[in-house]
């Protein structure tokens, strides 16, 4: 694995400030670009098969690393709050 993968999993896993609602609203902005990223690729993958952008087979590897990076944000807020 390289070493900006490396970087970038342990940015994602970092533990975020929840009691503090400045930290809150920037860690909820940080969110946002990964949910819009993931409606594109859902309205792409539900759209008519003519219609599509993308193969069946991108869309699926992209929406699993979006839901993937969602879940580690989650879990790094969660933890963080406990």
């Amino acid at each position: 694995m390289s070493r900006s993968r490396v970087r970038e999993r342990a940015r994602l896993r970092a533990p975020v400030e929840t009691s503090d609602p400045a930290a809150l609203a920037a860690y909820a902005g940080a969110l946002r670009p990964v949910v819009t990223s993931l409606r594109t690729l859902t309205e792409d993958a539900t759209a008519a098969p003519s219609k599509r952008v993308h193969s069946r087979a991108f869309l699926r590897r992209e929406l699993l690393r979006g839901i993937r990076e969602l879940e580690a944000r989650i879990d790094a807020a969660t933890t963080s709050a406990a």
